[in-house]
């Protein structure tokens, strides 16, 4: 493989496919709504813990419970979820992920203003955000391929890691002004707008996905194609690295992430204002990556200009443990945001790595089990930065997880993608 993602399965166009004007069309309300659900997830990670904490006097341990359950469906749903994509269409499962957001959070205020709301509601609304989150992002993942055939794939993705990166750098600041305006549970009250939002660009989205044709195949038990999914991404050397990288980046952001309070604010007598001006920089250099990704690839080639990025910035991650002593704040920032620059930046060309080698057949399973595995890798980087400040102190811990950023780009370089020359399948 030295130009181009060798597919195993070749995929054929749908037929009355829209024309170029109306997929085009498609494609910006595919976006529209896509970028609304993505800032009202990011709002209600704000929004639902100061509901918790402002309505119902709620603990750490009740927050923290909270997060756990907007997160754990997709590990324990991820890969059934996937398989079962893989039957239907995903736009219609799209549309009613959002519209079961929209009924569940609508139920908090509503309690809320009856004095009736209570920390185990609160749990299930969260509870079916996350389910409906599995269905939505697995869906939308597996059918951006449809709507951006070809060339056009690698400039969706790059406008989908734009808006996500922009809402994780504004959305919770955004929530926490709104939450002191107009109170918590009101807010949830504007996300459940938002997701009737996406749901109704979305039911305007004119396209004819590859699935439909497969009503004709045998269906199969869901294990067995659960199981196929697993394979393929283990068979495939593209996926195996895009795979390995990512859960590189999640387990050393993970760990950063979880250690960085402990040490500026503890260690090193930082306001929480320094901190979130710290992280802002971090959201900023994510959003400069993500927009100058497909740019960059077309230039210099997008193998290379993975290694080439991942070998001139990642191992600056290098100096996060070094905060302070000996490495000053501002320069410590600048370091920060370009590893975060590496991160968004990868986050356009992996993606398209991965959609490009997957038949579309199989796009689901595949996204499903690369995102089980993201998210375990999250939950190990967390934990493990964790035991390793309790044991060998927080320096040492940061340093762990700053090496697995470090050494994020060395799947790539050891495998065929770094001679990749185009994001294009031909």
């Amino acid at each position: 493989m030295t130009d181009t993602i060798e597919k195993s399965t070749p995929d054929r166009a749908p037929s009355n496919s829209p024309g170029p004007l109306a997929a085009g069309r498609g494609r910006a309300r595919f976006l529209t709504a896509s970028g609304v659900a993505v800032w009202g997830a990011q709002m209600g990670q704000v929004a639902v813990p100061l509901t918790a904490v402002t309505a119902l006097h709620a603990d750490a341990s009740a927050v923290a419970l909270l997060r756990t359950a907007l997160t754990l469906p997709f590990v324990v749903l991820g890969l059934p979820v996937g398989a079962w994509l893989d039957r239907v269409p995903r736009r219609p499962v799209m549309i009613a992920a959002d519209l079961v957001r929209a009924a569940a959070l609508v139920t908090v205020p509503l309690a809320s203003w009856c004095h009736g709301l209570t920390v185990a509601q609160l749990l299930a609304v969260v509870t079916v955000q996350g389910v409906a989150g599995v269905f939505f992002d697995l869906a939308a993942q597996s059918l951006v391929k449809d709507l951006a055939p070809g060339a056009l794939l690698a400039p969706t993705n790059a406008r989908l890691a734009t808006l996500t990166q922009s809402a994780m750098i504004a959305a919770p600041p955004l929530a926490g002004w709104a939450a002191g305006l107009l109170e918590p549970p009101t807010v949830l009250l504007a996300m459940a707008a938002g997701y009737l939002w996406s749901a109704a660009w979305l039911s305007t989205v004119g396209l004819r996905e590859h699935v439909v044709a497969r009503v004709s195949v045998p269906r199969r038990r869901l294990g067995r194609e659960i199981t196929e999914g697993l394979a393929f991404v283990a068979r495939r050397p593209v996926l195996r690295a895009v795979l390995l990288s990512g859960c590189l980046v999640n387990i050393g952001t993970a760990g950063v992430t979880t250690l960085l309070p402990v040490l500026t604010l503890g260690e090193l007598g930082w306001s929480e204002g320094e901190l979130g001006l710290f992280l802002g920089a971090g959201g900023i250099g994510g959003l400069t990556g993500a927009l100058g990704a497909v740019r960059l690839a077309r230039r210099l080639g997008a193998g290379r200009a993975a290694v080439v990025v991942g070998v001139a910035v990642a191992p600056l991650a290098l100096t996060l443990p070094l905060l302070g002593r000996p490495v000053p704040a501002a320069l410590a920032a600048v370091a920060w945001a370009l590893v975060m620059l590496k991160i968004g930046f990868d986050s356009v060309l992996m993606t398209t790595f991965r959609q490009q080698a997957t038949p579309t057949h199989l796009m689901a399973r595949v996204n499903g089990t690369m995102r089980v595995f993201f998210t375990g890798a999250v939950a190990v980087g967390a934990a493990t930065a964790g035991a390793l400040a309790a044991t060998t102190g927080t320096r040492t811990a940061l340093a762990v997880a700053a090496a697995a950023l470090a050494c994020a780009w060395l799947p790539t370089a050891l495998s065929p993608l770094r001679r990749m020359t185009t994001l294009t399948v031909r």
